[in-house]
């Protein structure tokens, strides 16, 4: 199965790299002369060329920044970098232009251009753009980045998104940290449902829509507060939203949303498309959910298959079996040796209670707080973000054990 293509940029390293299209050298080396003076660190990538290279450098050099010299001031220049821009969200494209209409520069902010440079080239003008950018990149070099975490269920109906829901929940209430929950079940996720009755104004699309100039304001702007420091990035409402969400925006999305939360929590698709295998590479850890029956196991024992094909191990995927009880037919031991994977932790069947919390839009940990399955995924929480818990614990770890 063919991983898909990663789009990361060199925002780890304080290195600023500055692709530059004109056909004019003397423009070229005015920008070269302003850059040595500027920023030891700017590294200028020269091209010879138009708009028309613009998709090929932005695939081979990787830059910061695009300056694209738009001498004609022509609009066919600005549909020729829309691909780009949609494309490479990260990238700062900016239009070296003698031309500033009003409809030109509205123009250029609706296709995504960060910034359109007035010709002739004046210093101030092209620094202060350039400064900009060169902040961003700082901070984005700088920043701790928060945990990404993924839920995924391996089979309809396993309750992969209850979990998802509440974890995210009780790590805002009782663990106090700052939690993301973003729904990538498109197009048909409902985490909203599980934790708020409130109808989302906007959802990931819209954050896609705007990825490339979105920011920790812009992207809180998009979710939904469950409570303190709980936000919630609902799915896209339905098929024509989710075509909306590109997979070259979930990297810059996953990145602004890492670097503003504590604890980024997903709700994925079993699609392994290319839009779910970019968000689990950014993923320090994968749950994937079952339950105790055959057609669980043959589903899981499949997913398990494709992960393992992409490159995640052991190591990042991980098995929660929901609905346990002891006694069954099929026991934990079965699991782990029909599947040839170890089972994480269980999570107690309490069918009442959580039937009561989804049908009520409210976190069982509000609803139930003494719970069997609160107590467990209570305990869940903590371990992930405080590794001494990481281990199960009490009649848990005699189970997997």
């Amino acid at each position: 199965m063919p991983r898909a293509k990663s789009t990361r940029y060199a925002a780890e390293t304080m290195e600023l790299r500055i692709a530059l299209l004109s056909t004019q050298p003397t423009l070229i080396e005015q920008v070269r002369a302003l850059l040595a003076d500027w920023d030891s660190s700017a590294v200028l990538l020269p091209h010879t060329g138009e708009a028309e290279s613009a998709a090929r450098v932005a695939e081979e050099d990787r830059p910061h920044v695009m300056l694209v010299d738009g001498g004609r001031h022509a609009p066919e220049e600005l549909h020729l970098l829309e691909p780009v821009t949609a494309r490479y969200p990260e990238l700062a494209v900016m239009l070296l232009s003698p031309g500033h209409s009003a409809e030109f520069l509205r123009q250029a902010m609706r296709i995504g251009l960060r910034d359109v440079v007035p010709l002739p080239l004046a210093r101030e003008a092209l620094l202060d753009a350039l400064g900009r950018v060169r902040k961003r990149v700082s901070a984005v070099a700088q920043v701790r980045r928060g945990k990404v975490i993924a839920f995924m269920g391996c089979k309809g109906g396993s309750g992969a998104t209850f979990i998802a829901a509440n974890v995210a929940a009780l790590l805002a209430t009782q663990q106090r940290k700052k939690v993301a929950l973003i729904d990538l079940n498109s197009p048909f996720g409902d985490a909203a449902m599980y934790v708020t009755h409130r109808v989302p104004a906007c959802n990931l699309a819209d954050a896609a829509d705007q990825v490339h100039r979105l920011d920790g304001a812009l992207l809180a702007s998009y979710m939904i507060q469950i409570g303190p420091g709980f936000g919630l990035l609902p799915a896209p409402e339905g098929p024509e939203q989710a075509l909306r969400v590109r997979p070259e925006s979930i990297e810059p999305l996953l990145r602004i949303a890492a670097a503003t939360h504590d604890v980024v929590i997903l709700d994925t698709s079993r699609a392994l498309d290319e839009l779910t295998v970019r968000a689990l590479d950014h993923c320090q850890a994968l749950y994937a959910v079952l339950q105790l029956n055959l057609p669980f196991l043959h589903d899981a024992s499949r997913l398990l298959h494709a992960l393992g094909a992409l490159g995640y191990g052991k190591d990042k995927v991980r098995l929660l079996v929901n609905r346990f009880h002891k006694g069954g037919p099929i026991s934990v031991e079965d699991v782990a040796h029909t599947v040839r994977h170890t089972v994480f932790r269980t999570i107690p069947n309490s069918f009442h209670a959580v039937a009561d919390s989804v049908d009520q839009g409210v976190p069982l940990s509000t609803l139930a707080p003494r719970d069997p399955v609160t107590r467990v995924l209570a305990e869940f929480a903590a371990s992930l973000v405080d590794s001494k818990q990481a281990a199960p614990a009490g009649w848990l770890r005699s189970v997997l054990s």
